[in-house]
């Protein structure tokens, strides 16, 4: 018997509709336990943030045919430095797309781009110095005026994320 999967398409998106740079803000949300522990606690811990918000930018465009996303964060532990970082991935095929290369001080060991008629997101996976990772997660849900954002960040042992939330508008 011979099985065939469908072949991969590179996935048409509103590329021209989400190119640009978009500017705004994000504050803590909350912090989310993810401990692996049995029975699960009743009152699981959980962090909550100062409530000040923090400058965030970022900007999609079209490098070679594929996808670049620039992204600024100014506050919380996944702060990048102050002229930011650039992903460039591969074609998006099924919605998804790895990372090519980057430019950044601190550099990725691994990303990837998923996309949505209304959304993108990223996921890059750091190391600390000490050989520890941490994982940032970034989604965009594309809006009239810019996007509403989420940052999500699991830390290296993997039993907390802690998420920020905020809104951008587009600039001209």
């Amino acid at each position: 018997m011979l099985l065939a999967a469908p072949s991969a398409h590179a996935q048409r998106l509103p590329w021209a509709d989400w190119l640009g740079t978009y500017a705004g803000t994000a504050l803590f949300y909350r912090s989310i336990p993810l401990e692996d522990i049995v029975p699960a606690p009743k009152s699981p811990r959980e962090e909550y943030g100062d409530g000040t918000p923090f400058a965030l930018q970022f900007a999609v465009r079209i490098v070679d045919g594929n996808p670049a996303v620039w992204l600024r964060i100014d506050g919380g532990p996944m702060q990048t430095d102050e002229v930011g970082e650039t992903m460039f991935f591969g074609p998006v095929t099924d919605g998804v797309a790895l990372l090519r290369s980057a430019d950044a001080r601190v550099m990725p060991r691994s990303a990837s781009l998923t996309a949505r008629p209304n959304q993108l997101g990223t996921s890059a996976l750091f190391t600390h110095a000490d050989g520890s990772f941490w994982r940032r997660y970034f989604t965009a849900t594309f809006t009239s005026a810019g996007a509403d954002v989420i940052l999500w960040v699991f830390d290296a042992t993997g039993t907390r994320a802690r998420t920020w939330r905020g809104s951008t508008v587009r600039r001209p």
